[in-house]
C-alpha cells in the first residue's frame, strides 16, 4: 500500500486552484520554460518531476511572484478561488505580496532554510508570519473567510504543525544555527503552511532528509492535500513521487514531457547493484581521533574515531539532525572539534578555517550541502570554479570536469541565480575537485539532484578516489551509496551525543578499526 491520498476531504473554507497555460519564461540566457501547461487542483498532491536544470523551480518562481526583474514571461497563470480570479503573471509585485503571498499561496522554496533571520528564534519568526498574514477576526486577508484550523491558540497550532513534520515543538525556541539543513528545510515548509493557504508550492521539501523523515513530510503534505488544499511539490525524487503523488507531471528541458498517474509517468523503481571488489586502499589521508562536538551545553557528537584512506569512498548516513554535517565540517578543517583531534597524513591539526595555512586547507576539498551559500552571487560561475585553484597555482581546464558532471561548459558564463540548485551543486563539486585535494568531504552532494545527475556525481567522486583521494560521502540513501562506497558508517543518536557505528548491511566491509 502506498502513501498516496485517496479521495479529497473537503475543507470547511473556500478552496482555490491554479491553471497554467503556455507558460514561457526567459531569464536572460535563453528560454527556461517553453509553453508549460499545468493544473493544481484542491485535494490532490501534484508532483512536478524532472532532472536538474529542467525548469521546475522557475515554475514555482512564476507562480509565487518571485521571478527576477528583467525576466521575460509569456502565457497565462491564474489563481481561481470561486470568489475571484487573479492573474499571477501580471499582478504588480506589491499587490502580490499583500493579496497572495502567504495568504492564498504559501511557498517553500528550495534552499530557503537560509531565509530565517539568524538573530531571531524560529518560533518568533513563525509567529511573526502568523500575525503578518492575518487580518481582523482571524480571517485570511484578501480571501474573506475565517480558517477553522486557526480557532485554537496560535502556539498550539505551531506545535501541531512541528510535530506533524517530525520536529520537536520544544526546539522552535532555538535560533536557526541550532538546526541542521534538513530541519531548516522542514521549518521553511512550516512557515509556508502556518496560515493554511488554499494553495501550497513546495520546492524540493525532502532535500537532505533520510527516507523515514521524507515519508513524514510526505504524509504531512498528503494530509494537507486531502484536507482540500491544492498542493504542488517540485521534486527529483522518484521514490517520493511514486509513494505520495496523485499526479506527476514530468518536465524536461523546460517542456512538459508527460503527465498522469505516477506509475504511468515514472515506471517501476530501478534496481541498484552494490559495489564489489576493488584494489586495497592506501595510507590514511584524514582521521578523527576521539573527536567530540558540542553546541553550547548540547552534546552533538560523542568521542568518535574515523579514518579515510587514499583510494576509498567512505559513506556516512544517519537521520536528519543527528550531526553528520557537524562531523563533516570538522573533518574538512572548517570547524575545530571541542575534544580530540583531526589528523592529516598522520599529523595533528591545531586550529581550523582561516587560522590554518592555505596549503593545509587545500588538502581537504569541501562540498557543502548548501550550494547557494557556498558561491558568490556576484561572480560568474567560471570565477567561482577556477579562482581557488588559480590562487593555489593550479592550472584548471574545467571542460572535461564539467562534462563528467553532465554540465555544458557554456554554463560558466552564467551567475548563480541563472542556474538551478542542482547545477550549482555540480559546480561546487567541480570546484572542490579542481584543487586536486588529497581528501574530499562531500556533504549531501546529491540531495538536490535527479537520479541521472546524482549518478554522474557519484561516479566522479569514485574516480577521484580511484586516482588516490580519500572521500567521505555524507548522504541518506544506502541504495545510492551502494555502487560507489567501499564501506558505510551510520551516525545514531546517543545519550551523550551521536555515536558512529557500522551499517547492518553485511555487504559492506569490516568495522572501523
Amino acid at each position: 500500500m502506498t502513501g498516496r491520498q485517496g479521495g479529497s476531504i473537503p475543507h470547511a473554507h473556500g478552496q482555490a486552484a491554479v491553471s497554467v497555460r503556455g507558460l514561457t519564461v526567459d531569464l536572460g540566457a535563453g528560454p527556461v520554460l517553453h509553453g508549460v501547461d499545468l493544473d493544481i487542483v484542491p485535494g490532490e498532491l501534484h508532483v512536478l518531476f524532472g532532472p536538474s536544470g529542467a525548469g521546475k523551480s522557475t515554475v514555482v518562481a512564476a507562480l509565487s511572484g518571485t521571478l527576477r526583474s528583467g525576466a521575460s514571461v509569456d502565457g497565462d497563470a491564474r489563481l481561481l478561488t470561486g470568489q475571484q480570479e487573479i492573474d499571477l503573471l501580471t499582478l504588480p509585485a506589491r499587490a502580490f505580496r499583500r493579496r497572495v503571498s502567504g495568504r492564498l499561496i504559501g511557498t517553500s522554496r528550495q534552499g530557503s532554510g537560509g531565509a530565517f533571520t539568524p538573530t531571531m528564534t524560529v518560533l518568533a519568526q513563525l509567529r511573526q508570519a502568523q500575525h503578518a498574514q492575518h487580518g481582523p477576526r482571524g480571517s485570511v486577508s484578501g480571501f474573506g473567510f475565517a480558517h477553522p484550523h486557526q480557532s485554537g491558540p496560535p502556539s498550539g497550532h505551531l506545535d501541531d504543525l512541528a510535530a506533524a513534520a517530525g520536529l520537536d515543538p520544544a526546539t522552535l525556541g532555538n535560533h536557526p544555527h541550532r538546526f541542521s539543513g534538513g530541519q531548516l528545510g522542514r521549518l521553511s515548509l512550516l512557515a509556508a503552511m502556518v496560515n493554511h493557504p488554499p494553495v501550497l508550492l513546495a520546492d524540493e521539501p525532502t532535500t537532505g532528509l533520510d527516507r523515514e523523515t521524507a515519508d513524514t513530510v510526505g504524509a504531512l503534505l498528503s494530509g494537507f492535500a486531502r484536507a482540500g488544499h491544492a498542493v504542488l511539490v517540485v521534486s527529483h525524487d522518484a521514490d517520493f513521487a511514486r509513494r505520495w503523488a496523485g499526479r506527476v507531471t514530468r518536465i524536461a528541458a523546460g517542456r512538459v514531457a508527460d503527465s498522469g498517474p505516477p506509475g504511468g509517468v515514472l515506471g517501476p523503481a530501478p534496481r541498484i547493484r552494490p559495489r564489489t571488489g576493488g584494489p586495497a586502499p592506501g595510507p590514511v589521508r584524514l582521521a578523527a581521533r576521539a573527536v567530540t562536538v558540542r553546541h553550547g551545553s548540547r552534546e552533538i557528537l560523542a568521542p568518535t574515531d574515523l579514518s579515510i584512506r587514499a583510494g576509498e569512498v567512505v559513506g556516512l548516513t544517519g537521520p536528519s539532525g543527528v550531526g553528520k554535517s557537524s562531523l563533516a565540517s570538522v573533518l574538512a578543517l572548517l570547524d575545530e572539534p571541542d575534544g580530540g583531534q583531526v589528523e592529516v597524513d598522520g599529523e595533528a591539526v591545531r586550529g581550523a578555517g582561516l587560522s590554518l595555512p592555505p596549503g593545509l586547507r587545500r588538502r581537504c576539498g569541501w562540498i557543502s550541502q548548501h550550494p547557494q551559500q557556498a558561491v558568490s552571487a556576484r561572480h560568474r560561475l567560471c570565477e567561482s570554479l577556477t579562482l581557488p585553484a588559480r590562487l593555489a597555482g593550479i592550472d584548471v581546464e574545467p571542460t572535461p570536469l564539467l562534462h563528467s558532471l553532465g554540465l555544458d561548459p557554456a554554463i560558466l558564463d552564467r551567475r548563480p541565480h541563472q542556474v538551478s540548485g542542482g547545477q550549482l551543486q555540480r559546480i561546487c563539486v567541480a570546484r572542490a575537485l579542481a584543487l586536486r585535494p588529497q581528501s574530499v568531504i562531500a556533504d549531501e552532494p546529491i540531495s538536490m539532484l535527479d537520479g541521472e545527475s546524482a549518478a554522474l556525481i557519484l561516479r566522479t567522486l569514485r574516480t577521484a578516489a580511484d586516482e588516490g583521494s580519500g572521500v567521505l560521502l555524507v548522504g541518506h540513501s544506502l541504495e545510492a551509496m551502494a555502487g560507489v562506497c567501499d564501506r558505510v558508517l551510520h551516525l545514531s543518536p546517543g545519550q551523550h551525543g551521536a555515536v558512529l557505528t557500522n551499517t547492518a548491511d553485511p555487504s559492506w566491509l569490516a568495522p572501523e578499526s
